[in-house]
This record gives C-alpha cells, sequence and structure tokens, in this order.
C-alpha cells in the first residue's frame, strides 16, 4: 500500500522559519530573565550562597563562672586597732584573693560606723602593693576625704582567676587638727566590692 506524505507532514523552508523564531524568542526571553535574576541577586553588593546540603549541629553548652573573693582568707577580716593622729598615720595591710575562675574587677567603699569629732578631717588612702612588708604609713598615693571614700578599678586593679593581691590602706589627720574628740575611737568598715571583668 502506497504511504501518502502530505506537505502537512514536512516544514516547508516558509513554515520552519517562524518556528525558529520562536524558539529564538523563547530562548532570548529566558536569557535575559536570567540575567535579570542575576543582575538582582549581585546588584545589592553582597554574596549569596545556596546551599545544597545540610548538617545538624550539636547543640552548645553554657557554663557559668564562679565569681568570688577571700579577704585574708576568709569572707571577712578585722583589721585590728591603730593609734591615730596628726603624727602618726595608721597602716593595715590585707590580702583579697580571687578564689573564682573568672577575672574580677576590683573596687572598694570605706563607711565610718562611728563619727568623733576628728573624723571629718580623717584622709583614707587605698592601693594594691607587693607585699605586706610593703604597706608603710608613707606608701605613695593621694589621700582622700574617709567620708564617702570609694577606690575604683582603675586604682584598685584586676585579680586573675586564681590571683591574689595586696593591699595597703592608710588612714591620716592632716597636722593641725583640732584635739576634740581625742581618745574617742574612729570605727569604719571597708568593703572590697567584685565585678566580673569585662576584658
Amino acid at each position: 500500500m502506497p504511504i501518502d506524505i502530505s506537505t502537512a507532514d514536512v516544514a516547508s523552508p516558509d513554515v520552519a522559519r517562524p518556528r525558529r523564531r520562536r524558539v529564538r524568542s523563547l530562548i532570548t526571553a529566558v536569557a535575559l530573565s536570567a540575567a535579570a535574576v542575576l543582575i538582582g541577586l549581585s546588584g545589592a553588593g553582597v554574596t549569596y550562597a545556596f546551599l545544597t546540603a545540610t548538617a545538624i549541629q550539636p547543640g552548645a553548652t553554657i557554663t557559668a563562672g564562679t565569681a568570688a573573693i577571700q579577704i585574708d582568707g576568709s569572707a571577712a577580716a578585722t583589721l585590728g586597732n591603730r593609734t591615730l593622729s596628726p603624727n602618726t598615720p595608721a597602716a593595715w595591710a590585707f590580702t583579697v584573693a580571687n578564689t573564682g575562675s573568672v577575672k574580677m574587677d576590683i573596687s572598694a567603699a570605706i563607711a565610718a560606723t562611728t563619727s568623733p569629732a576628728y573624723s571629718a578631717a580623717t584622709r583614707a588612702l587605698l592601693v594594691p602593693v607587693a607585699s605586706t612588708a610593703a604597706c608603710t604609713a608613707t606608701v605613695g598615693g593621694t589621700p582622700a576625704p574617709l567620708a564617702g571614700f570609694t577606690a575604683t578599678t582603675s586604682t584598685m586593679g584586676v585579680i586573675a582567676a586564681g590571683g591574689s593581691q595586696v593591699y595597703c590602706l592608710v588612714l591620716s589627720l592632716p597636722v593641725g587638727t583640732s584635739g576634740t574628740g581625742a581618745g574617742s575611737p574612729l570605727s569604719f568598715t571597708v568593703t572590697v566590692n567584685a565585678a566580673q571583668s569585662a576584658s
């Protein structure tokens, strides 16, 4: 049986041209769209990464460090009695130990618990020293009034975890201080503060 090949099954040159134009137009449109997407992504000035793989990250562990100090080996220490006069400053040495696991910024404040007449004239100085033997009435520094006395970390310093520092406290009275209240005791409390160091 003869096979009839009609002209509809074979594209003539006139039919093939519009089809090629449509394919070419489609390819051009796809290429322009892809270029627009690429320009859109790169125009932001950042790099985008398209991840095709995933991985499960293990959970993180957060551990709190301990912050603790001791004064002369315990939570509180008694400095002891000293004689104070305009001619005789009083000096005390004490050690602050960082018994925690983080670096500590050290500061201090002094509050008088009794107020004899001469307490307003009393000056205080609190500085770090190399050893207890280095704590003398002539240690260097600028005294400040005992009332409202504070020593900041810039003066007291930072103590590393497990480390310690000796401090020297000196009380003095200016020459010419009135003798009113002589013989009355001056009591005070030194509070040493420690805060976790940010550095």
